[in-house]
């Protein structure tokens, strides 16, 4: 178990690393690539339609393979996706590589969260916590470095190779590990009340914002603080940095703290901070002010991930797979869609109406959670 917790923990942290890797360097691969705004979010597209095909296909690929060699399989595929940006010359073939990370990344992800989800127990939100903060340490580490190391000289290309190689070496490292007993795959009494269909839609339409929003504004944040607040690159970084560092400590309290807080409470109260922080850094008369909204915002999307894994496999205890496959392709959806159209919106009109439309779909996705709850305390109501 330890073994497994710890690679995993590592496999989210290489990551959290590598999906900042585009964000971060944002400016410089626009300029790199001589591109509009709106190919550079069609390029960034192609990594979620990966996932998302990918995700749909887990389920059957977990039960053929195993959760384990599925997590390992999916983060090489997604390491070499990696690697291969690096050594592209077009966007186009940015495109394909971000494709074929995305193909890994989504069956590392529905395989990942169903190891954890199988060793948490009756507290698996609070291991569910403990693996995703390695995301948000991967995360905030990777711009502030990649991005001054960048401005100092370095090449972009050799960043990416780097990143990959390391997260590839990572996904061999799980051969070592034993795989976890197999999980019976049959429908629960709960999972035929009529509450059971509706509230796996409602959990996966939430993720699919909360991914959508979380990485989008990942993504952009850099380009909004250079191209809007007409700041350095390096400042750029250390705001995006921030922004992860507030999804970090919130990761980190939540470790202890998620097992006393109800999972549906913590996702409205997390949604809604962040929607207003998204706001106010978006309204923003200066660079510091935006920067310390951003990482107010992270640290209000910290909890919401790891709350409806958590949610979901309450929801249908004995097949866990299936209902983290069912929100994790609801997470795919939403990233394909929210950052397209932000891109869109922003090439259109400007980076900081995008950002606008960012804090506009987080508001959506607290009001879809305030219905979430409703139900729940109305079931428990029920006689």
């Amino acid at each position: 178990m330890r073994g497994a917790v710890l690679l995993a923990s590592a496999s989210f942290g290489a990551i959290g690393a590598c999906m900042t890797l585009p964000g971060s360097l944002l400016p410089v691969l626009v300029e790199a690539f001589d591109i509009r705004l709106v190919e550079a979010g069609s390029m960034l597209a192609l990594q979620p339609i990966g996932y998302l095909l990918s995700v749909l296909a887990s389920r059957q690929l977990i039960a053929r393979l195993g959760a384990r060699r599925v997590t390992s399989w999916g983060l090489l595929v997604f390491a070499l996706g990696i690697v291969a940006f690096g050594l592209v010359s077009n966007w186009l073939a940015g495109a394909a590589a971000m494709f074929l990370s995305g193909l890994g990344f989504g069956a590392m992800e529905v395989a990942g969260n169903t190891l954890v989800l199988a060793l948490g127990g009756a507290r698996n939100a609070n291991l569910l916590n403990f693996v995703h903060l390695f995301f948000g340490v991967g995360s905030l580490a990777t711009p502030a470095i990649v991005t001054r190391a960048v401005a100092a000289g370095a090449s972009w290309r050799a960043v990416f190779v780097l990143v990959g190689a390391a997260t590839a070496a990572i996904a061999l490292s799980w051969a070592a590990v034993a795989d976890p007993p197999a999980e019976e795959a049959h429908p629960s009494a709960a999972a035929r009340q009529p509450r059971a269909r509706l509230l796996p839609l409602l959990l996966a339409t939430i993720l699919g914002l909360y991914v959508g929003v979380e990485t989008g504004v990942g993504g952009w944040l850099t380009k909004f603080m250079v191209s809007e607040r007409a700041v350095s690159l390096p400042f750029a970084g250390n705001a995006l940095s921030s922004y992860w560092l507030g999804l970090s400590a919130g990761r980190l309290a939540l470790i202890f703290l998620a097992h006393r807080i109800g999972d549906s409470v913590l996702v409205v109260g997390s949604a809604a901070l962040s929607t207003a922080a998204l706001a106010l850094a978006v309204l923003a008369p200066g660079p510091w002010l935006a920067a310390a909204a951003f990482t107010v915002a992270g640290l209000g999307y910290s909890g919401i991930f790891p709350a409806v894994i958590a949610m979901g496999g309450r929801l249908q205890p004995e097949n866990t797979a299936a209902i983290t496959s069912v929100l994790i392709a609801g997470a795919g959806v939403g990233g394909i869609v929210v950052p397209w159209v932000m891109s869109a919106v922003s090439d259109g009109l400007s980076v900081t109406v995008g950002m606008a439309f960012y804090a506009a779909m987080t508001g959506v996705m607290t009001a879809l959670a305030a219905a979430n709850l409703a139900i729940l305390v109305r079931e428990r109501m029920r006689p």
